[in-house]
């Protein structure tokens, strides 16, 4: 029988029972039972809208903390430092009341859609027949020996939900070192192995442009590893990590104990049928083969970016630095400050221990919020960790266009790309990220364009003559643009090695000037020949945003 494999317009929901009591971090209850807690200001906005709500806001949650709803759930605190204290079954969901039941499988805006529910201890065999029907060769049913695989390939089939191989064919890998994929995810390649960090994966969809569509697990090729930042859904998301082999090795965090903050990643993905798991505390290293893999701070996207309640209870990740041998680069997901440290600190510790980096991948967002705002985003569960005294104080939880300039400097990163922040029609159409299409639309201080990056570069400071920038270059990369010769040598260099760049003489000049790199144009950086370069038949659609931003002659972020 020929081979089949999962279409590429299917999408994949991993379902989580939760018995806990306000929620677990695996699913949304606990943002539920924040704004349960909080109804007040949900009731205000309701009515009134949200103008005026910052000033509002200070008696709203004032009347939200005495309200019968807020004391059902916390208690009044012992100080004054302690207003009320939230109780344990909310700080640590019990971890064994929470776990994988069942699996949506779903075609185009739902169609052909398929829940099967699950034991324990069959997500090891269904992780493993869907991450061959996501793998570049399929399956055949023939080939399957368990009758429960056999049974679930033909419900799927029946249900027109896989494909013949030959009818979706991979797309050719990109040629290049580092690849972006878009969001937070992002490829490094060495000669010998391959890892992703922060694999966040997509339908294909035909409401999408023709020609650019997401990339598939199957289009990156065999992946040796993955690593993970934190555990907030763009970034470990179970669906999207059932496509990969269960024996793929996954780095994670080491989180000592799940609270309603932080999943226990390496016990989520253990349940989920994977048997490679490494965890990691800060300024702990690996080898993925060549590729060293070292694991620092992540400070930022904290309920606040100063004092907390519960200061023991935060949103545990890693950042990370890799290095291959002809390249080192950096990601930072959507680290920023809190009142334990802040990323800038990171980039000069990890560049006196470790050297400086060809590339760091900085986010740029800022999510400059008041804290009221967290009820209505996806970290609602973050207002009830706010101390009075910051309820009128906005808060800056991420990096902004301008820090991201300064951690490159500080790291001394010769190049900077701004991720983090979608990229891709796919992207924003769920919210994620600023739209780039011809219809523009940004929301300062949440979803910039990546294109502030590249302004805040270009004005650093200021002469009587006029503007000063950055020696970093900034390069705008869109998903399926990849770097090669980043660090001026490249895998030709290498005994029995493969040219990342066989395309011919790179253009541009060596003047130092920043630069904005946009569209897979190969350019001449300060080390030498780096190429952009671009998967064939997967072109960006969309004109360049660079003039449509606007911005104070300094940036002052």
């Amino acid at each position: 029988m020929a081979e089949l494999r999962m279409r590429a317009d299917t999408t994949l929901h991993v379902d989580y029972a939760d018995g806990t009591a306000f929620g677990s971090p695996v699913g949304s209850r606990p943002e539920a039972t924040a704004r349960e807690m909080f109804a007040p200001v949900l009731w205000h906005v309701r009515s009134r809208g949200y103008g005026g709500l910052v000033s509002a806001s200070p008696e709203l949650l004032r009347r939200a903390v005495a309200g019968a709803a807020f004391r059902r759930t916390a208690r009044p605190g012992r100080s004054v430092d302690s207003p009320w204290e939230l109780p344990a079954e909310l700080l640590f969901p019990a971890v064994n009341r929470a776990y994988p039941r069942g699996l949506t499988v779903s075609g185009p805006e739902g169609t052909h859609s398929r829940r099967f529910e699950f034991a324990a201890d069959d997500w090891s065999w269904v992780h493993r027949v869907i991450a061959e029907l996501c793998g570049p060769n399929g399956t055949a049913r023939g080939d399957l020996v368990d009758p429960r695989a056999r049974a679930l390939v033909d419900e799927l089939r029946g249900a027109g939900i896989l494909c013949p191989v030959e009818a979706e064919p991979v797309s050719e890998a990109a040629d290049g070192e580092l690849e972006f994929v878009g969001h937070n995810t992002v490829v490094v390649r060495s000669r010998r192995a391959t890892l992703v960090v922060d694999p966040l994966f997509f339908a294909h969809d035909p409401g999408h442009p023709d020609g650019y569509q997401p990339l598939r697990p199957a289009d990156l090729g065999p992946l040796d590893a993955v690593l993970i930042t934190h555990s907030h859904p763009d970034h470990f998301a179970p669906a999207s990590l059932l496509r990969l082999p269960p024996t793929t090795r996954v780095v994670v965090p080491r989180v000592e104990r799940e609270t309603v903050l932080t999943v226990d990643m390496a016990r989520r993905l253990r349940e989920l049928g994977f048997d490679n798991v490494t965890e990691l505390d800060w300024w702990q290293s690996t080898l993925v083969d060549d590729i060293e893999v070292h694991a620092l701070p992540f400070h930022g996207e904290q309920p606040t970016d100063g004092p907390v309640l519960h200061p023991d209870i935060r949103n545990h990740g890693n950042t990370y630095l890799v290095r291959t041998p002809t390249l080192s680069a950096a990601f930072l997901a959507d680290s920023g400050r809190d009142g334990q440290g802040e990323v800038r600190e990171v980039a000069a510790q990890a560049r006196a221990r470790l050297g400086p980096v060809d590339v760091l991948f900085c986010g740029y967002r800022g999510w400059l919020i008041y804290p009221v705002q967290l009820l209505f985003t996806s970290v609602a569960r973050y207002l009830a960790f706010v101390p009075p005294e910051q309820w009128n104080c906005r808060q800056r939880l991420m990096t902004t266009a301008d820090e991201a300039v300064d951690i490159a400097e500080r790291w001394g990163a010769r190049r900077l790309v701004p991720y983090a922040d979608g990229g891709a029609p796919w992207h924003w159409r769920v919210g994620l990220g600023p739209c780039l299409d011809e219809s523009g639309g940004e929301l300062h201080g949440f979803d910039p364009f990546p294109e502030r990056v590249s302004a805040a570069a270009r004005a650093r400071t200021e002469m009587p003559d006029g503007l000063l920038g950055s020696a970093v270059e900034v390069l705008l990369l869109r998903p399926g643009d990849a770097l090669g010769h980043v660090s001026g040598h490249a895998f030709d260099d290498l005994p029995g090695a493969r040219s990342v760049d066989p395309s011919g003489e790179p253009s541009g000049d060596a003047s130092g000037q920043v630069r904005d790199h946009v569209l897979g144009g190969a350019f001449r950086g300060l080390a030498g020949a780096t190429s952009v370069r671009r998967r064939a038949g997967h072109a960006w659609p969309y004109d360049a945003r660079g003039p449509l931003v606007a911005v104070a002659p300094l940036s002052r972020d």
